[in-house]
């Protein structure tokens, strides 16, 4: 099929944070914005003036575009296919942003000789305008059929200014698991922190953990996380990590198996990277086997 040409008419449907913030993003590349179409009438007139753009209802019809983006949850994306496959043209492309999906639910307008992709960013949308502000730089899975592959890597580096990355269609969840995977766990193990030191009456533990997880990450994006990996499992100190589970067990006893998790991980990453030797590993291992001894 042939691709869209520069400079490309797109329609939206979804207006939440991921779906408006990209559009904007092509918006101020010299892209038009066709018409935004939401679940919620006031979300899509909220949209739609950010974007400078007017508001349609997609079951009813599609405005002129020559993209479609679906900015909408994964359980609805299929049963939106099925509603806007009676007014698309042959040549538009459809797109959504959902992680974990691939192709398959967009097969419906690809029958018709609609374009498809699935492009997910890997980046948190806090809001619309940091999401707009964090994307440039940020990595995209990029699935979609040869016939526009080339179109979609080259659409996520020149107009998104992101790292496309090739997912195949069976590798969807597996890319969005390591995307979740980093994003939640990260805040995950910050609350734990938060937490420990909040128990030793540390007030704003955010401002102390903060610039340290800020540099972490600096560090492996520089080095690779593994290779980033330092305190007491990477040194085999196994006698501070007794006196970490203890002091918790006086101070908090109940951050103390999330410790021990948070620990186990951290052996199995350091072992998978030659960090520690299998030996070392075992022992750290039996040591965190019952933290609340």
């Amino acid at each position: 099929m042939s691709t869209p040409k520069f400079p490309f008419r797109i329609a939206l449907i979804g207006a939440g944070r991921v779906g408006t913030a990209v559009t904007e993003v092509l918006r101020r590349r010299g892209h038009e914005v066709t018409g935004v179409s939401s679940r919620l009438s006031e979300s899509a007139e909220r949209a739609a003036a950010r974007l400078h753009s007017t508001t349609f209802d997609h079951r009813s019809g599609l405005p002129a575009a020559d993209m479609v983006l679906l900015g909408v949850p994964d359980h609805a994306i299929e049963p939106v296919v099925a509603e806007i496959a009676p007014w698309l043209e042959a040549g538009t492309v459809v797109i959504h942003f959902a992680g974990a999906l691939g192709l398959g639910p967009l097969k419906k307008v690809s029958g018709a000789g609609a374009g498809i992709a699935a492009l997910h960013p890997v980046q948190t949308f806090p809001d619309i305008e940091r999401g707009i502000d964090r994307l440039p730089g940020s990595a995209w899975g990029v699935t979609a059929p040869p016939e526009i592959a080339r179109w979609a890597e080259a659409l996520v580096a020149a107009d998104l200014e992101g790292l496309p990355v090739v997912v195949p269609e069976e590798a969807r969840s597996v890319w969005h698991a390591a995307a979740v995977s980093t994003s939640n766990g990260i805040a995950a193990l910050l609350a734990v922190g938060e937490a420990m030191l909040a128990a030793i009456d540390i007030a704003e533990p955010q401002r102390v953990l903060g610039p340290l997880a800020a540099g972490t990450v600096a560090n492996a994006g520089e080095r690779g996380a593994a290779e980033s990996l330092t305190g007491p499992v990477v040194r085999g100190e196994r006698e501070s990590i007794d006196r970490h589970l203890k002091a918790l067990a006086d101070a908090s006893p109940h951050l103390v198996d999330d410790y021990a998790l948070i620990a186990r991980v951290i052996v199995d990453s350091a072992t998978r990277a030659n960090r520690i030797d299998e030996e070392e590993a075992t022992k750290l291992l039996e040591l965190l086997e019952n933290p609340t001894r």
